[in-house]
């Protein structure tokens, strides 16, 4: 039963650390694969990991953190991930997660390209990304004019929607839907034991305030990242406009005769503290040209 608490909030399904704690019981977990993937035979899942960080070795790479990252009995790796924000950028967000499980989980070090692992990166929406309407998308990659032909690349991207159109799916499907929007749901022992953990998790005083702890640092960590956003493009404006005011200056000394041995030294005593000598030197060269 969905209870609120001194501060009026309750944390659903959606919510990451909730997400990650239920989730974090393999058979429900299973459950949750074997509903998303009817076609497969999930046996049993062998490794299952929360905030999986997978860090490139390449340090001007971006690093990556999955919500669940899971390989089974036969091999296959998926990472289901939880998605509140209507981002526009989804598609290539999936394409770079596939992109980090390939580099860390799904070919070992001396394999071929044959051992590659199967892989499924699979998002769990609260709002309909690719906008037609179904509860459950699945994409491949076909080839252009015989959309018959599926390039066998043993990967596969799956989009949840919570709020598409539940008529025609499987019971189970429909319930992760309700289960996405909070919901109730009857009837079924897996959603009991993802509703019964929900709602103790509220009643856990700790879990709530890691929780909220969690909240403010990510809410931190985007102020932050949007601050430094404004505060690179005031840096990369005003280093333009000191540019152009170095570019027009070259041509003025210029139009008087002035020798560029004596505009050189001019522009290091007007902007040596600002832009290397050796730039200005370049600037002036490119001037010529």
């Amino acid at each position: 039963m969905k209870t609120t608490h001194d501060d009026g909030q309750f944390y659903g399904f959606t919510e990451d650390k909730v997400f990650g704690w239920v989730m974090e019981d393999k058979d429900f977990c299973k459950f949750i694969l074997q509903t998303i993937l009817p076609e497969l035979k999930i046996k049993e899942i062998q490794d299952l990991r929360l905030q999986a960080g997978l860090q490139h070795q390449d340090h001007e790479s971006k690093d990556v953190r999955l919500d669940v990252l899971v390989t089974d009995q036969a091999d296959r790796v998926y990472n289901i991930e939880m998605q509140n924000a209507a981002e526009h950028n989804l598609g290539k967000r999936m394409r770079y997660y596939l992109s980090a499980m390939d580099a860390h989980d799904t070919l070992r070090k001396g394999e071929t390209y044959n051992d590659l692992k199967e892989a499924y990166v699979i998002f769990l929406c609260n709002f309909d990304y690719p906008k037609r309407g179904r509860l459950r998308y699945s994409f491949h990659a076909y080839e252009d004019q015989d959309r018959a032909y599926v390039l066998p690349t043993g990967a596969q991207f799956i989009i949840i929607n919570g709020k598409g159109k539940r008529t025609g799916q499987s019971q189970n499907l429909q319930n992760l839907a309700k289960l996405i929007n909070g919901e109730q749901i009857t009837g079924s022992r897996p959603f009991d034991y993802a509703q019964n953990k929900i709602a103790t998790i509220n009643q856990d005083p700790k879990r709530r305030a890691q929780i909220m702890n969690y909240e403010t640092r990510m809410l931190e960590r985007e102020q932050y990242g949007r601050a430094e956003g404004i505060n690179e493009g005031i840096r990369t404006g005003e280093r333009k406009a000191t540019l152009a005011s170095i570019r027009k200056n070259i041509a003025g000394y210029r139009a008087f005769g002035i020798s560029d041995e004596q505009i050189l030294e001019r522009l290091i005593a007007d902007y040596g503290q600002e832009i290397d000598p050796k730039q200005l030197k370049e600037i002036m060269q490119a001037r010529q040209k």
